[in-house]
């Protein structure tokens, strides 16, 4: 009984800690972003003021979609065996999901494009969409130099 504790209490400060390392990393990632961004932007006080919040719901949106479609798909390829197992039916409706997530990414993006377009000119728009995949490719780079070759 008393290792079954002892094992419990370890596993609970393990879990914890690396939890809280996940989201420390996230944060840095997250802060590297909106200094990416507005340093590309050059966005004046009252533009950043009104852009961050809308950008902010805008990229939640995004990245919820990108989860689903990464951990929802990926799960039923894999509850299913891998893709050569996958039947003809199975295949057809993993393909609609990805479609729908596809449009429903469509969509937020025009809309986020519609509630911006009130706040920042379309120039910066157009920086706004180069720059993030600037952003991501840094970010790439920067993953890619701190991983250790095997």
């Amino acid at each position: 009984m008393k290792k079954l504790i002892v094992t419990f209490i370890v596993f609970s400060i393990f879990a914890t800690t690396a939890n809280a390392q996940y989201k420390k990393g996230r944060e840095k990632i997250r802060a590297y972003k909106v200094s990416f961004l507005t340093e590309k932007l050059d966005l004046t006080s009252d533009e950043a003021e009104k852009f961050w919040p809308i950008y902010n719901k805008y990229d939640k949106n995004m990245m919820s979609l990108h989860r689903e479609e990464r951990v929802s798909i990926k799960k039923k390829i894999k509850e299913n065996g891998g893709i050569e197992k996958l039947s003809e039916k199975e295949s057809k409706e993993i393909l609609k999901n990805i479609q729908t997530i596809n449009k429903q990414r469509y969509e937020i993006k025009a809309k986020f494009h519609k509630q911006v377009s009130k706040i920042l000119p379309y120039k910066k728009i157009l920086a706004l969409e180069i720059a993030e995949h600037d952003f991501h490719r840094s970010l790439f780079k920067k993953y890619k130099r701190k991983k250790p070759r095997k």
